[in-house]
């Protein structure tokens, strides 16, 4: 069954368009002329029950739009949005009990008051059960180790803590579809990480689809096997991340430290045969680049067998640069040729 349905989704704001000079700013306090922008064009997707999906693009892709009209905050100028069986900005009312939203920059918590208290009176907001809601309260305060932070006033809580407390805010009411946008931005790598692990349990226990904008593509990488890519209001990819690496990536380098001294045609003789290329460090270090379909123990059994080795590193090409390249290109078609172009492998050493 789907959560989320999109076809042909299409919003557009007037914008004013501001004349030059004095005269021009004169002519606008009388008659204001204004334009048409599409910030999302035409856009069509479908998200099943329990999927992770990430939804990714540059400042001003049209992401924050998209969620704001998923979860009726918006209205479409056209085309057609069904989320858990409802049309969001029509049967707003019954249609928030089955959502949750965190917004990074927006807290809907209030600020002066105790923890405890803004979930309190969102349980009122969303009509939940005195008892389900003190059950659902204790789980959630447990996973989350907020029990120390309940009494406190929002505005005297860390970032981290807040955010925390932002995403018990919105399951308190035990929603099946989860809206996140930016959830982590700002956060330590700690704090990241415990909200990344919390996500996946709360997936993989509840079932919960969640849809997740982030400009953080580690966040993509630790909780989604689906991407969609968005570029000036338009899907430029809706798929597999692994399937996107295979595409797009130029292939793997695997650094050699050696114990004794090493030449470049000694190295090459060793691999004979394979598509692959050295480059030298140091005496002592040197690269090989590896076509992505090339097993990386295919080099390894020739060069471990004939030298001593005392380190090896693997670099991949990373989602990071991926994701680059292809807002820099406009396109997740990769171009025709350029698997012969020069591979430009970097990333994060992996022992």
């Amino acid at each position: 069954m789907l959560a989320i349905e999109v076809e042909k989704l299409r919003k557009q704001f007037k914008v004013q368009k501001n004349r030059e000079g004095l005269k021009g700013a004169m002519l606008d306090l009388f008659k204001r002329e204004h334009r048409e922008v599409a910030a999302v064009k035409d856009i069509s997707f479908q998200i099943p029950q329990g999927e992770i999906c990430g939804y990714i693009g540059e400042n001003g892709a049209g992401k924050s739009t998209t969620i704001k009209m998923l979860t009726g905050i918006l209205v479409p100028t056209s085309g057609k949005i069904v989320v858990n069986g409802y049309v969001p900005h029509k049967d707003r009312e019954t249609f928030v009990k089955g959502i949750g939203v965190v917004f990074g920059q927006r807290s809907q918590l209030w600020w002066d008051i105790g923890v405890i208290e803004s979930f309190r009176l969102l349980r009122k907001v969303y009509r939940v059960d005195e008892r389900e809601f003190k059950l659902r309260l204790d789980e959630l305060v447990e996973t989350l180790e907020l029990g120390d932070l309940l009494n406190r006033p929002v505005r005297k809580l860390s970032l981290g803590q807040r955010m925390r407390c932002e995403l018990v805010a919105a399951l308190l009411h035990n929603p099946s579809i989860l809206f996140l946008d930016e959830p982590t931005i700002g956060l330590d790598i700690v704090v990241k990480t415990e909200i990344r692990e919390f996500l996946k349990r709360l997936n993989r226990d509840h079932g919960t689809t969640i849809l997740l904008t982030t400009h953080d593509l580690q966040d993509i990488e630790a909780l989604c096997s689906r991407v969609i890519m968005l570029d000036d209001g338009n899907i430029i990819y809706d798929g597999g991340l692994d399937q996107l690496k295979d595409r797009w990536g130029k292939g793997r380098e695997v650094q050699f430290q050696f114990a004794d001294p090493v030449s470049l045609p000694s190295l090459s003789a060793l691999t004979e045969g394979l598509a692959v290329r050295w480059s030298k460090e140091n005496e002592l270090t040197a690269k090989v680049w590896l076509p992505r379909e090339m097993n990386v123990s295919d080099v390894l059994s020739r060069v471990v067998g004939a030298k001593e080795i005392s380190d090896i590193k693997i670099f991949e090409t990373n989602t990071d640069e991926i994701v680059r390249e292809i807002y820099r290109t406009g396109s997740s078609v990769k171009p025709a040729g350029d698997e012969a172009e020069e591979p430009a492998v970097s990333g994060a050493g992996v022992r």
